[in-house]
């Protein structure tokens, strides 16, 4: 906070937005008379506490930079709500619908997590 507004007008946030959105809501919800005995609690976690993974190597950053592109050209061509993913080996829009249409769950004892495993080096959760 402290006054400072960007280019947009809107307030400029140092540090930890995070912690910025929690004392911002707890602060405008102080005296709302509504909520009566039940005063808002807010839970925040931090969310580097919960991404763990290792760096970014050559193969990360070209396809990083091959999904971009694909992106880019189908933005170009015109579509929306799409993402771009590879299948069999090829570059794909995928329909946001599609993929939020259902739920998947892993088998944290099957070979597709021990994959995830093995390639963020992490240890086995179970």
């Amino acid at each position: 906070g402290g006054g400072d507004v960007g280019m947009q007008g809107t307030a400029k946030i140092q540090g930890d937005v995070g912690r910025y959105v929690v004392d911002a809501l707890t602060e405008a919800l102080a005296g709302d008379k509504e909520l009566g005995d039940y005063p808002p609690s807010f839970k925040y976690i931090d969310p580097s506490y919960m991404v763990r993974g290792v760096a970014a190597n050559v193969a990360d950053a070209q396809f990083c930079s091959l999904l971009a592109a694909q992106a880019v050209h189908g933005a170009f061509a015109g579509f929306t709500g799409f993402t771009v993913g590879l299948i069999n080996n090829r570059t794909v829009l995928i329909p946001i619908w599609m993929i939020a249409g259902a739920t998947r769950q892993v088998d944290p004892s099957g070979r597709f997590w021990h994959r995830v495993l093995t390639n963020t080096q992490q240890p086995p959760l179970v």
